[in-house]
């Protein structure tokens, strides 16, 4: 051991390996804050907090996936309702550092609701995708 001997010490030295997972972690962490984040709408005026709400929830959902996400883009819009009341669609597409492409999408009357469950879905593909190495798609029977 490269501690110091002595009568009073009780505690054990940090593991030796928990500088390295740290600077992983942290590496991984930097390069999801320089994913490119796009959010865009067309006739959905656009605030500078839902813009940084947007780019908050696909950080938290895409930093722990590193450098294998090259870029996200966010779509908001108010498609028409054929029943007349009011909708909110969120259309996302992440590329990955492969080429890969995925796509989700969520409508709801709340468009934070929207942005929160379209993201989730994304996580949810990514996942799969990085998982089995291709897009998730249901087995046929």
């Amino acid at each position: 051991m490269g501690y110091p001997r002595n009568k009073y010490w009780t505690g054990r030295g940090p593991a030796p390996y928990a500088g390295t997972v740290q600077h992983e972690e942290l590496r991984s962490h930097a390069a999801a804050a320089r994913m490119r984040i796009d959010v865009t709408s067309v006739d959905l005026v656009i605030t500078q907090a839902l813009r940084a709400e947007v780019r908050r929830c696909v950080l938290l959902t895409m930093s722990r996936y590193g450098r294998e996400v090259h870029d996200v883009t966010a779509r908001l819009d108010e498609p028409p309702n054929p029943l007349g009341g009011v909708d909110r669609r969120c259309r996302m597409r992440a590329r990955l550092v492969s080429g890969l492409v995925l796509r989700a999408e969520a409508i709801n009357g709340q468009i934070e609701t929207a942005v929160g469950r379209s993201v989730a879905r994304l996580g949810l593909r990514v996942a799969a995708a990085l998982d089995e190495g291709g897009p998730a798609r249901p087995s046929k029977p």
